[in-house]
């Protein structure tokens, strides 16, 4: 029996769920025209397992997109990933997406800024520098912007424009960064579930 890995990013609003086996990504929910953009998470899975030749048994890890990004996607995805891992007895590994988000834009030497609306005024601000997340925090747009100006040279990453530099690269991680990720991950604890990252209510 081969092993399967169950991976799902929500956190940019749209959910996508993949499955890898072998190293590889088999199955991508985005490349399939009647499940872009659906939420139906039990629908993606089966139609998923079918394409791959695979059964639920063959899942022995899950990766999870925690965010921060859109509040109520995240904690539902977050909440399949636990769900499926407490009933399959396998582990969750959360990633969070600036990580991911961070890793797909990076070019090998210039910084990402991440950043991604918040409840306003505030947004999500982060940095990714050398293969790592350096910086995160959930602020005021303009403490963010302000902190921006402190970085010579920087790529962005996210669903904000900043003005007098390039569009975002992405808003999306492709399915093989979070592959890499979860393999790159330290083997987490039996029980290891996904808690979202989400804004800060006061």
């Amino acid at each position: 029996m081969s092993k399967v890995t169950l991976l799902i990013q929500a956190s940019n609003g749209v959910p996508v769920l993949a499955l890898a086996r072998d190293g590889a990504i088999r199955f991508d929910s985005s490349e399939v025209e009647s499940l872009a953009g659906s939420r139906e998470y039990r629908l993606m899975l089966e139609t998923g397992l079918t394409e791959i030749g695979a059964t639920l048994k063959e899942i022995t890890r899950i990766g999870c997109d925690i965010g921060p990004g859109g509040l109520g996607v995240t904690r539902t995805a977050a909440a399949f990933a636990n769900g499926l891992g407490f009933t399959l007895g396998i582990p969750v590994v959360a990633l969070p997406a600036f990580a991911l988000l961070g890793a797909e834009a990076f070019d090998g030497h210039t910084p990402v800024a991440l950043l991604r609306r918040a409840g306003r005024p505030y947004v999500h601000f982060g940095i990714f520098r050398d293969g790592t997340l350096i910086h995160y925090e959930h602020c005021l747009e303009e403490d963010a912007l302000k902190q921006l100006e402190n970085l010579d040279k920087y790529n962005l990453a996210g669903n904000i424009p900043v003005e007098g530099t390039a569009p975002p690269k992405t808003n999306t991680a492709k399915m093989a960064t979070l592959l890499s990720l979860v393999d790159a991950a330290p083997k987490p604890a039996a029980n290891a579930r996904a808690y979202p990252i989400v804004e800060v209510l006061s």
